[in-house]
């Protein structure tokens, strides 16, 4: 798999996640304290995998960037 490969099916997993979580909202009459538990802590895990491809894709810019100074 080449790698904008990975990156678009990463995010397209992350955005399968958040459109489910808003599923599940919209399917709740009421929104009670177990629920903000659980939206809580299913936020954090998308919120981290997103930093993680931040991390990532910022990496990778930067050794281009070095890549094609060296060049010149």
């Amino acid at each position: 798999m080449r790698e904008s490969e990975f990156v678009i099916c990463h995010l397209r997993s992350q955005v399968r996640d958040l459109q489910s979580l808003l599923n599940y909202l919209e399917s709740r009459e009421a929104v009670g304290f177990d629920e903000y538990s659980f939206l809580h802590t299913r936020l954090r895990e998308v919120i981290g995998r997103l930093k993680e491809m931040q991390r990532f894709s910022l990496q990778r810019g930067e050794q281009h960037g070095l890549r094609a100074q060296w060049l010149n």
